[in-house]
Parts: structure tokens; C-alpha cells; sequence
């Protein structure tokens, strides 16, 4: 009965033990900080990204639309105009976390311009 109540009492300590360590030290990892020049090569591909949606667009206004889509279109183009000039400023920045917060924005106004462009160039449903 002694030895049951040492063997518990001795797991109980490693278990508390462990459950400080893992609480104390958890947090101590840092994270990796983002340099300029991550958010610079990170600008270059978001560049080819908005350079494909520019393609995208161009043969989307080839097509005769209807006058909403065309308007989408346009609010489409506007939204590229925008994240253009987001990332000039992501390119010329010198402080990480200025050009990393206008790059999430470059990215957002992006997502924004996919989604236009998929509204603008969804075909109507055959029952319509």
C-alpha cells in the first residue's frame, strides 16, 4: 500500500512538473522575423500575380458584356490600379512591418479583383 502511495505521489510530481515546463516554455519560441528582402521576393511574385490578372481582364473586356459586368469589370480594374500602387510602396519601403502590413493590403485588394473578375465572367445559368 506504501509503494502504490509513493508511485502515485512520484507521478503526480513528474506530471506537474511537465505541465510547468511545457507552460513556461511554450511561448519563449520566437517567431521569425520578416526582412525586407523576404517582402521584396514576396512583392515580385504578388507582381506576377497582378500581371496575370491584368491578362485575365483584358480578355475578359474582349467580350461583349452586359452592362453590370461591365461595371464589375471596371471596379474590377480599379482594384488593380490600387494594388499596383500598394506594391510600389511594398518595393520602396524600408521599414519590415509598414511593408509587410501594405503587402496583407496588396493581397486583400487582390482577392477582391478575383472575385469581380469570377462574378464578371460566370455564365448566366442555362434557366435564366
Amino acid at each position: 500500500m506504501k509503494g502504490r502511495i509513493i508511485l502515485w505521489s512520484v507521478v503526480g510530481v513528474l506530471v506537474i512538473a511537465g505541465v510547468l515546463f511545457i507552460l513556461l516554455t511554450g511561448k519563449s519560441t520566437r517567431r521569425n522575423q520578416v526582412t525586407i528582402d523576404d517582402l521584396k521576393r514576396q512583392a515580385a511574385r504578388t507582381e506576377t500575380s497582378i500581371n496575370e490578372l491584368t491578362a485575365k481582364l483584358a480578355q475578359a473586356k474582349a467580350v461583349p458584356l452586359p452592362a453590370e459586368k461591365v461595371q464589375m469589370l471596371t471596379e474590377a480594374e480599379q482594384k488593380l490600379n490600387q494594388a499596383r500602387t500598394l506594391l510600389a510602396e511594398v518595393k520602396n519601403a524600408t521599414e519590415p512591418g509598414k511593408a509587410n502590413e501594405t503587402l496583407r493590403n496588396v493581397h486583400r485588394v487582390i482577392r477582391q479583383v478575383r472575385r469581380r473578375l469570377r462574378e464578371a465572367t460566370k455564365p448566366k445559368p442555362a434557366g435564366q
